[in-house]
């Protein structure tokens, strides 16, 4: 929506995403404050039957080492593991991709200045495909080849935009990458929440969610310094021998796979 109403005046995406805030924080000024009772929460050792409601089984279980068992449940399985380090390894490139986009589909695909939006609109149009078709896949073909599948699309597409000299192609082909991308988000999420306890699942999401976040700006700084020296044009091919690599040990780590994920520890 932002790339079509940038086509239509460059001011317009920007006073819509102020209007949304506004939104919001009258809708957060419209929640009525909570009645106050007794917290559910209870300490290490304490009965936890004193004031419980009926039926109301639930406790916080004593502290399992914070952030820390999240890392160390990462260490021990195998397959979140190798989620965990091809998610942090594609957001590498993603960031590195994302930060010259604007100069790359300007000067190298000839993209408009006044039909950047729509070209950017296009991209996001392929995401939202792959968000309707993720579970579909894994449905039909399983979670993990369907992540091995998608990863090598994303490694291919990525080659084509770099060859692309077009607007066209290159758009479809960053369509095609940007559906890729919304498929392992998708499905990366749901393997995990069918894995991990639910009790160390924040944490184990924490966890991952740092990883793959820190790579971005990394990858952007490295892309910047690239596209100066040697510009713009090895960026995307840069990219694409990450997701290459990304794709070979995601391959290896889930055809070798023999077991449920570990255990955590009692």
């Amino acid at each position: 929506m932002a790339g079509v109403l940038f086509a239509v005046s460059p001011a317009l995406p920007f006073t819509a995403d102020a209007l949304t805030f506004a939104l919001a924080a009258v809708l957060i000024l419209a929640i009525p404050a909570p009645t106050p009772r007794r917290s559910c929460t209870f300490r290490p050792g304490e009965d936890t039957q004193k004031g419980q409601p009926r039926g109301h089984n639930r406790k916080i279980n004593e502290d399992k080492g914070g952030v820390w068992e999240g890392i160390r449940f990462l260490r021990r399985d195998r397959v979140l593991r190798a989620l965990t380090v091809g998610t942090a390894g594609s957001n590498l490139a993603i960031g590195g991709l994302a930060s010259v986009l604007v100069l790359y589909a300007l000067a190298v695909l000839r993209v408009p200045e006044a039909a950047y939006g729509l070209f950017a609109a296009g991209a996001i149009a392929g995401g939202l495909g792959g968000a309707l078709f993720a579970g579909r896949l894994a449905a039909r073909f399983g979670t993990l080849p369907t992540l091995r599948v998608v990863l090598l699309g994303q490694t291919l597409a990525l080659a084509g935009f770099a060859l692309a000299r077009h607007p066209l192609t290159g758009g479809l082909a960053m369509a095609g990458f940007t559906a890729g991308s919304t498929i392992w988000n998708s499905l990366r999420a749901a393997y995990g929440q069918r894995h991990v306890p639910p009790d160390l699942l924040g944490r184990v999401g924490a966890a991952q969610r740092v990883a793959g976040l820190a790579a971005a700006p990394a990858g952007a700084v490295l892309a910047g310094l690239a596209a100066q020296a040697f510009g713009l044009t090895p960026v995307p091919w840069a990219a694409a021998a990450v997701f290459a690599l990304v794709t070979a040990a995601v391959w290896v780590t889930f055809r070798a796979r023999t077991g449920p994920p570990a255990a955590p520890p009692h």
